[in-house]
């Protein structure tokens, strides 16, 4: 019969063996830094409401976001705070250009696991009401064509209008969907361009 006494005990092997694997974890993805704060992560999860392996999954997501990040811009860093809540990645900050944004989304969907990007950094530069708005709209009558169309997956996508150039990112199950979503953007009346950074589905991801 095992006593209070010794499961008291056991109890700090169980969360030092939940560390080393954690950390092993973090090692095999190749994130810099990824291995800060593991220790943290391990008993924190095991208490999380959505669970040990997926409270683990996200962290090694947004780690791998935030890697991308480094590499990419260090504006991106200092600006944006990323969480991630199982595979959906929430943007949030304020940065200098729409470009950084754009990146921001792109970057998150080229890490396997994401699942959605909302991306509500906001833009520092100023831009007229009008502009905004005429983007924003934009921007939603798109989201409603997309979410109209039965062979589209609308939650695979992210949508940026910027002075009327539509930026797409996510992920396809295939080329016709690519397609299919690139021609609505296209036929909006206040659209000039479409920017397109779509990756497959079977495309290789971090």
């Amino acid at each position: 019969m095992i006593t209070s006494h010794q499961r008291e005990k056991s109890m700090p092997n169980r969360i030092f063996s939940s560390v080393l694997l954690i950390i092993a974890t973090l090692q095999l993805t190749g994130c810099a830094g990824a291995i800060l704060g593991a220790g943290v992560v391990a008993i924190g999860a095991s208490s999380s409401e959505k669970g040990f392996a997926t409270t683990i999954n996200d962290t090694s997501i947004s780690l791998k976001i935030r890697d991308k990040f480094v590499q990419t811009d260090i504006d991106l860093v200092e600006g944006i705070s990323i969480e991630v809540n199982d595979g959906n990645v929430l943007l949030v900050g304020r940065i200098e250009n729409e470009e950084l944004k754009v990146q921001a989304s792109k970057l998150a969907w080229e890490v396997r696991g994401v699942r959605s990007v909302i991306n509500d950094v906001e833009i520092a530069e100023k831009v007229s009401l009008k502009q905004r708005a005429t983007d924003s709209s934009a921007g939603a009558n798109l989201r409603r064509l997309l979410i109209t169309d039965l062979n589209i997956n609308s939650l695979n996508y992210s949508i940026e209008v910027v002075s009327g150039v539509v930026y797409l990112t996510g992920i396809a199950k295939d080329q016709a969907e690519i397609d299919r979503v690139t021609e609505h953007a296209r036929n909006l009346s206040y659209v000039s361009r479409v920017e397109n950074y779509v990756i497959l589905q079977d495309d290789p991801r971090d």
